[in-house]
């Protein structure tokens, strides 16, 4: 069907495959924000420091980052289904045997278990999501995946707090039966995609290797695109930018939580009609307007001065990130094509190392330089990525994917 149509809906041409991803992504996020604020209360009950919390989590994301890329091997070899029902399963029993632990040393391991779960899971769903669409429709599809994500990640520590208060063990179990409800649905839905390869597939060439995928200018963006983020809105945004607010801009600690909820919400409401424009415009306007409004972001905060310039700026940040995840993981799509677990591995391991890295050297440089140094190192970092995004073609994907 090849008529132009003015005003798409949210859910046309989204397949039956994205649309039971989007709800086992609601579930998925919102048992993890459920049980976010579980962990500290719950290590300071079995005689935990704070270092020993800190390490415990710390360990869920360091384990995504160590298992994105056999994660994306596995794709490769067994195919989207089994390691996203394999990835769900072993979240849900790791969730379970963090609530049932006695020891921070058991917490330890079973959180873990948690993050290898979890990269399985998002590695294999990113890489189904984008499989089944087509690369006219990746845009939209890429949004309401995160815009199910971010809802639950929204709600999820809401809905927690309410549990911790009953016991500090009952959130894990909920995250736990969450993703076990979630495991079921996607083996019971995604039946169908059990074989190894679909049809189409099958047909197609061999999987894109990361190297092959490097020498694309496009491909390039979006690992520089995704890195900046998660080094920039994942990683300062919600370290060094609340004590920005606290010891610069001298503004109580309540504000910090209303300024990332700010952003949040921006990015959320966003995220599905960013979608639709990286389909309609083409993936490189969207992406570099996205890293352009996060630039404009930390100059309106650190130009500003002022707790009005510092909510505007989270709004902004918010604005720019929904249309930077959208865009890249579009391309990212039209690079892998459904034939590159470890393409995708390899986006998503961009993000992680920016939340890595993000918190800890700006965080020094603050604390041994300045403030306003940190955020604009942070700022020249973004600036960077745009020029790395301006050298990539400027083709809509509907005309890609004709050539």
């Amino acid at each position: 069907m090849s008529g132009r149509t003015s005003s798409p809906g949210w859910l046309d041409g989204i397949s039956l495959e994205v649309r039971c991803l989007c709800i086992i992504s609601f579930v998925s996020a919102m048992g993890f924000g459920i049980q976010s604020p579980a962990i500290p209360v719950f290590g300071q009950s079995l005689g935990m420091g704070s270092a020993m919390i800190g390490l415990i989590i710390a360990s869920f994301p360091f384990a995504r980052l160590l298992m994105a890329w056999p994660g994306g091997s596995l794709v490769n070899h067994l195919g989207e289904y089994r390691v996203l029902g394999g990835g769900l399963t072993l979240l849900a029993l790791s969730s379970l045997g963090a609530g049932l632990a006695g020891s921070a040393q058991e917490l330890l391991v079973f959180r873990g278990l948690c993050g290898v779960g979890s990269i399985f899971y998002s590695i294999s769903a990113m890489s189904l999501m984008l499989r089944t669409t087509d690369a006219s429709n990746r845009g939209r599809a890429a949004g309401l995946f995160m815009g199910a994500y971010y809802v639950g990640a929204v709600t999820g520590p809401a809905i927690g707090s309410l549990f911790v208060g009953m016991s500090v063990r009952l959130p894990f179990f909920i995250y736990g039966a969450a993703t076990g409800a979630a495991a079921i649905v996607a083996l019971v839905l995604l039946r169908h995609l059990r074989h190894r390869r679909s049809p189409q597939t099958a047909q197609a060439p061999a999987s894109v290797g990361v190297a092959q995928a490097l020498r694309l200018t496009s491909y390039r963006a979006a690992l520089a695109s995704n890195f900046a983020i998660g080094f920039a809105v994942y990683g300062v945004r919600v370290s060094v930018l609340p004590l920005f607010l606290l010891v610069v801009l001298q503004q109580p600690a309540k504000w910090i939580g209303i300024g990332l909820t700010v952003g949040a919400l921006a990015q959320t409401l966003l995220l599905p009609k960013s979608g639709q424009w990286a389909d309609a415009w083409g993936r490189k306007p969207t992406l570099i307007l996205g890293l352009l409004l996060v630039l404009c972001s930390f100059l309106i905060i650190l130009g500003g001065q002022s707790l009005t310039a510092y909510l505007i700026g989270m709004a902004a940040m918010g604005l720019g990130t929904a249309f930077c995840s959208t865009s890249a993981a579009a391309i990212a799509g039209d690079t892998a094509d459904g034939r590159g677990g470890t393409v995708i591995a390899t986006y998503q391991m961009s993000a992680d190392l920016g939340m890595v890295v993000g918190p800890v050297l700006i965080g020094l440089i603050a604390q041994y330089q300045s403030y306003p140094i940190a955020l604009a190192c942070t700022a020249a970092l973004l600036v960077l990525a745009t020029l790395i995004s301006l050298a990539m073609p400027g083709k809509r994907p509907q005309e890609r994917h004709r050539e």
